[in-house]
């Protein structure tokens, strides 16, 4: 019987990257309410404008995600 041990490691992140991704996922549901609002109101210019920001926004944080995902990993 071999004794296996293993080591979990937990990545702490600092107060102000919690804050910065709560501020993310504000700008995330702000900007799509806006853009339902808009669609809702038969603003079409306004709210292709907002979807596309919040698509944007979406993606970017989620790329962000991965990339800290990684170097904290690593």
């Amino acid at each position: 019987m071999t004794d296996k041990t293993y080591k979990l490691e937990v990545a702490r992140r600092p107060w102000y990257e919690w804050l910065a991704w709560i501020a993310w996922a504000f700008a995330v549901v702000f900007t799509l309410q806006n853009a339902m609002a808009s669609s809702v109101e038969l603003e079409p210019r306004v709210a292709s404008i907002l979807w596309v920001v919040g698509i944007i926004l979406l993606l970017g944080g989620a790329i962000v995600y991965f990339v800290r995902r990684r170097i904290l990993s690593a």
